[in-house]
């Protein structure tokens, strides 16, 4: 399958009906859309960009993602979409490791990305300037027919450690994680699904193509908050979100919840970090709709699992709900110990999986990817098991885990009882060298009350074997994010315990 043909098919059987509105801004149709990716395409034509090239993209969430995202897929060549969170430094690095053709950005951010990309030729999305050059060299031909296995985006990972590298992600396996992610959230011709994460991450900016699918309708909320998120879900009439924990929880906290307009909303999608069991249990008393956990990687355009509405509900256990679920259509999983052999029913070892949606491999890193894909396999680098059913559930990064006296320690285990306690809002544990165990785990608490290490302690000593009980308990006022999605990064955390 190739991108191109989801746009063309749009833009041919509903060209009329509503394919991108942004909250609070422009609208375009199923064949404006493609006739804005047709246009930008030929452009970037004239500019030399061809298939197999790069074209990176500095955007807030708006129609630059889908002008340029598509008008790459129609050349055969790789969007690049950039952070705006990102610092100077990791601009620089991706723009550098990706060597684009053609650079371009929204107002907001060109004068970042000409600092990080001062040798591309730079157009400014939505100016006068490009507009007279769409008019001008809009009509000409793409040089090269793409095809499906074609490189249409080139991701770069979070970095929670080392360097950031370029996900290869080919139009199929795009197209393929459509079907698989509407095959698993029923999504159809009439659904509108609101993106309220950055599009410059994998999980928002693979539905790019997932809602073209069948003519379907994306809203782009500009930026979260829970008033503009609401109110863009009662005026659009959503039918589908994703949300990560953090939204998830403002949503449940805000008071303007009980009196949204959700009639139409039959589905929040929540995952990219651990959700508390508070939480997940407030959103299935409170909230009018089913709820969907995620679990993915951007190597396998972010979607693996699925935890469905039908494991969402009122008394159901806390081992379902800390599931991920199940894989998805067109899913393998296996877990592996380390020799590489597959492992019991409820035994932890590193997730494997085998798709068709998986990536190609790094971007310029035939070493680093041939350690992770190995016999049509993508080994994800995450600890989890699987129980009789096919339910998975993780434990964590196996970089993450802690070996104290000889004895594997999950930090994800530490971090859930520390998350049940009073007085804390979240919490992360890292293991730091020990004398007599080799490694003892440290607990990073940020608080929502008040905090009585030794209560934490004792409570961990309740629940715990002794040597899981963290040796020390430190709070913070945050923890260390990435830019991209919010996950936590362990990195910094492991220098300072």
């Amino acid at each position: 399958m190739r991108i191109v043909d989801l746009l063309d098919r749009g833009a041919r059987l509903y060209p009329d009906k509503l394919a991108v509105a942004v909250a609070g801004g422009e609208r375009v149709t199923h064949a404006e859309l493609a006739g804005r990716a047709g246009r930008l395409a030929g452009a970037l034509a004239r500019l030399g960009v061809g298939r197999g090239d790069r074209v990176a993209l500095l955007a807030g969430n708006g129609l630059a993602h889908f002008d340029v995202d598509l008008a790459c897929a129609r050349l055969g060549a790789a969007a690049v979409p950039l952070g705006t969170r990102s610092a100077p430094e990791e601009l620089a690095h991706a723009v550098g490791d990706s060597e684009p053709a053609v650079a371009i950005a929204d107002a907001e951010h060109g004068e970042a990305l000409a600092a990080a990309c001062p040798e591309a030729p730079l157009l400014e999305h939505g100016s006068r300037e490009l507009a007279a050059r769409l008019a001008r060299d809009g009509d000409a031909e793409p040089p090269a027919e793409p095809a499906p296995g074609d490189t249409a985006l080139i991701v770069y990972t979070s970095g929670t450690t080392g360097t950031p590298k370029g996900v290869c992600l080919s139009q199929h396996a795009l197209c393929f994680n459509a079907v698989s992610l509407a095959l698993a959230q029923r999504i159809g011709h009439d659904d509108v699904f609101l993106s309220t994460t950055p599009l410059y991450h994998a999980a928002s900016g693979t539905r790019v193509v997932t809602m073209l699918l069948d003519g379907q309708t994306h809203v782009v909320l500009p930026r979260f908050d829970v008033d503009s998120c609401l109110e863009a879900i009662g005026e659009h009439g959503v039918t589908s979100t994703v949300v990560v924990p953090t939204q998830l929880q403002r949503l449940l906290d805000s008071p303007a919840l009980a009196a949204a307009r959700l009639a139409t909303l039959r589905l929040i999608v929540y995952g990219a970090a651990p959700t508390r069991l508070e939480t997940i249990r407030r959103a299935i008393d409170e909230l009018p709709c089913g709820l969907f956990q995620g679990y993915g990687t951007s190597e396998a355009c972010s979607g693996l699992t699925g935890l469905l509405p039908s494991d969402h509900v009122p008394g159901v256990s806390d081992e379902r709900l800390r599931s991920c679920g199940r894989a998805l259509v067109g899913v393998e999983l296996r877990v592996c110990g380390e020799d590489g052999a597959e492992l019991a029913s409820g035994e932890v070892g590193e997730v494997r999986v085998r798709s068709e949606k998986t990536m190609t491999g790094y971007w310029r890193r035939p070493e680093q990817t041939a350690e992770v894909l190995r016999d049509g396999w993508l080994c994800t680098g995450d600890l989890g098991q699987l129980d009789e059913r096919g339910y998975l559930t993780l434990a964590g990064r196996a970089r993450d885990l802690i070996i104290s006296g000889g004895v594997n320690v999950y930090p994800s285990e530490i971090e859930r009882v520390l998350g049940g306690c009073p007085g804390v809002r979240e919490a992360a544990v890292v293991g730091t060298p020990d004398r007599e165990w080799g490694e003892a785990p440290v607990a990073f608490v940020v608080a929502d009350g008040p905090l009585d290490p030794e209560a934490l302690r004792a409570a961990c000593a309740e629940r715990l074997a002794r040597l899981k009980v963290p040796r020390r308990f430190e709070v913070v006022a945050e923890l260390p994010r990435t830019a991209a999605n919010g996950k936590v990064r362990k990195g910094p955390l492991r220098e300072r315990a």
